[in-house]
């Protein structure tokens, strides 16, 4: 028999307590078993904040992380085995919408400001994968702050105790500028940013041109000081990375976007690495940097489905997309208030929107090709002109657009290709909101090597 001792009561004496072999067992069981408990639940929050950072990248990760754990007795999978498989936010409807924030944080000037605001979309029906990169100047409402910057978006909501805090307002603004929802973010700062690369034994870029940077603040946060790096490849560790990332006073805030990106996707080819995967101190690292230097709003219930859904997803399967302000891009350049901001090109957020909402087809679109001619019916000059812009902008092939002579009264859309051109026909008609009407098409004449024709009638609004 073991003695031990306890207080007992106010007097603070000892007094011895025994027990026995078959007492001392199961305690040492419950010991064990809330010992795992503990672990588990460590764990799943690494899983949560771990899908929430790269699982929109390569879920076939799953499968490395389970081999990771197996030397535990636990394994991806079986960690999720008792949580519900409830759908994602968005799930029913084919797209889960994440937003990715990355700001200074504490100790930098302006620290709750978005330097980093990216749209990463999950398509669940097609099983494919895009990021789309929000330019932090972009001018656009904030809801119960009027107009500014979209990057403020984040610290008018910590600053005013939003409900939901920053979190909540910059998923909304962004919800209500691009008409789409946003069911998830994930918020990491420039230290997390820093240390995860660094888990990670830094990470390759090939940097497309030479920068040179007189104005990218110092150390201190006070002052400026000079960054430069030659056009190649470059091994970078947390440090250089965020240089490399936030510089844009040379180049532009496009640049930076399209640098952004490429940093993301260097740190997914490093994370998903098995020189990373089969490193538990590397691991373990990682799980520091999430743990102290990223929120969210992904709770370890939405795990186990994300790991279903991400199974069938192929880690080629991304696009990557930039809102820019190119010649043919869909933003422009403008001064408010003795600030440079953008604002939309066409005066509203119709082509952003558009452009938004059928990146996934975007791609298709490119391979249909589908020769398309306008005629211009409308009686307005410019119609069929303006048209034919918005539609080349989203890689449309549109061969002509011709000025009838005389008005319709109706818009239409004729398809001679037999319906064999369905993604284009179906963003078409939703755009110009009328269905397409099947035709032979005509053996001669200005549309027998066209696709699609699409006739601007009086009744057309834009």
């Amino acid at each position: 028999m073991d003695e031990l001792e306890k207080n007992s009561g106010e007097n603070n004496s000892k007094t011895p307590i025994r027990f026995s072999k078959e007492d001392k067992i199961q305690r040492l069981k419950e010991r064990r078993k809330r010992k795992g408990s503990r672990k588990k639940k460590i764990i799943l929050t690494f899983v949560a904040f771990f899908l929430a950072f790269i699982g929109f990248f390569g879920f076939k990760a799953w499968s490395m992380l389970s081999q990771i754990l197996a030397g535990t007795g636990i394994n991806a999978p079986g960690l999720l085995v008792n949580l519900s498989s409830s759908q994602l936010k968005g799930e029913s409807s084919g797209r889960v919408n994440i937003l990715l924030l990355g700001m200074g944080g504490d100790g930098h000037p302006g620290g709750n400001l978005t330097d980093t605001n990216i749209v990463a979309s999950i398509n669940t029906k097609k099983n494919e994968v895009a990021m789309i990169s929000i330019p932090r100047d972009l001018y656009v409402n904030i809801p119960g702050n009027g107009y500014g910057r979209i990057n403020e978006a984040y610290a008018d909501g910590e600053r005013e105790k939003y409900s939901g805090g920053g979190p909540a307002l910059a998923k909304e603004t962004v919800s209500k500028t691009l008409d789409i929802p946003i069911h998830y973010y994930v918020r990491v700062d420039f230290e997390g940013f820093r240390k995860i690369i660094d888990a990670v034994g830094g990470i390759d870029i090939d940097v497309k041109e030479n920068i040179y940077d007189p104005y990218y603040p110092d150390e201190e946060m006070k002052g400026e000081t000079v960054y430069s790096i030659k056009k190649g490849m470059h091994h970078m560790d947390g440090k250089a990375a965020l240089k490399y990332s936030r510089s844009r006073k040379t180049t532009s805030d496009f640049d930076r976007a399209e640098r952004q990106q490429q940093v993301i996707s260097a740190i997914k080819n490093k994370v998903l690495s098995a020189e990373t995967f089969f490193n538990p101190v590397k691991i373990a690292n990682i799980m520091d940097a999430l743990g102290s230097h990223v929120k969210t709003d992904f709770g370890t219930g939405d795990a186990k489905r994300l790991y279903e859904t991400g199974k069938k997803v192929e880690t080629d399967k991304i696009i990557s997309k930039v809102i820019d302000s190119s010649e043919t891009g869909l933003l422009v350049g403008a001064n408010v208030g003795g600030a440079s901001v953008f604002q939309a090109a066409s005066g509203n957020w119709d082509d952003v929107r558009d452009f938004v909402r059928n990146i996934f087809d975007g791609a298709y679109i490119k391979d249909e090709n589908t020769a398309i001619i306008i005629h211009d019916a409308s009686g307005v000059y410019g119609t069929g002109d303006k048209l034919e812009t918005s539609l080349k902008k989203m890689g449309f092939n549109v061969k002509d657009s011709v000025r009838d002579k005389t008005t319709a009264k109706d818009t239409s859309i004729t398809d001679f290709t037999g319906g064999k051109k369905p993604y284009t026909i179906k963003y078409l008609e939703r755009k110009i909101e009328v269905k397409a009407d099947l035709k032979d098409r005509p053996s001669e004449g200005e549309d027998a090597d066209t696709d699609i024709v699409i006739t601007i009638g009086r009744d057309y609004q834009e």
